[in-house]
């Protein structure tokens, strides 16, 4: 099954002003048209000013569906630009509800892999001037996911994005969404998801965390 990429986006930290002080962030991406080459911990010519909470194996490339462009918009009354949740790809078909923990995708010569959601912060409320985004991606599961590089490789706006392996036995995306951040999630579900070798370490140790206040 293939599905279309909308744009790719490459970033590199700038300064903004948060309150009294100066933040770094790369969540200002620009679009390219342009082959990039896809390594083990991202996108080259993409780069992250915080390596604690962004970046690395489990967040190299950030995807985001196009399709909530629209919803987003309308919550907002205004244009949210390109790359309007700080997405390397922007993608026309895979949502969240579609896509489950461990799904292995073709991007050009790359080989990707599904990792877990992208979890909201306080940049995507600077970023489209409303600090109530952050809340509203819980609220709605529309986060975007990240991938880890299975094979390096180079890929354009000429790929499409291809699913070569479905683990349908996984939860998708959304679910996954759904569980953290529902607070009557029971030990069964949070025991399952932490069973989950292919979900991202830092989201197995968060429901770890909620299975120690049950």
């Amino acid at each position: 099954m293939s599905k279309s990429i909308q744009a790719i986006h490459l970033g590199i930290p700038r300064e903004i002003e948060h309150g009294s002080k100066i933040i770094k962030t790369s969540i200002f991406k620009e679009p390219t048209e342009n082959v990039v080459s896809i390594h083990s911990t991202g996108i080259n010519g993409d780069t992250q000013a915080d390596l604690i909470h962004h970046g690395g194996v489990d967040k190299a490339i950030c995807a985001y569906p196009y399709e909530h462009y629209s919803f987003w918009e309308n919550k907002l009354s205004q244009d949210v630009g390109s790359s309007a949740f700080g997405e390397n790809l922007t993608l026309i078909g895979w949502l969240e509800k579609d896509v489950h923990i461990g799904d292995v995708f073709e991007l050009g010569s790359a080989i990707i892999q599904v990792s877990q959601p992208r979890h909201p912060c306080f940049k995507l409320g600077l970023k489209h001037k409303q600090p109530k985004i952050p809340l509203w991606v819980k609220e709605t599961g529309f986060s975007g996911y990240y991938f880890r590089v299975v094979k390096e490789g180079e890929a354009s706006l000429a790929n499409e994005l291809i699913r070569i392996e479905k683990r349908s036995e996984h939860p998708t995306i959304m679910e996954v969404n759904e569980c953290r951040h529902n607070p009557h999630a029971t030990k069964g579900q949070l025991e399952a998801m932490v069973e989950i070798k292919e979900l991202a370490l830092e989201w197995q140790d968060a429901f770890r965390k909620k299975l120690t206040t049950m």
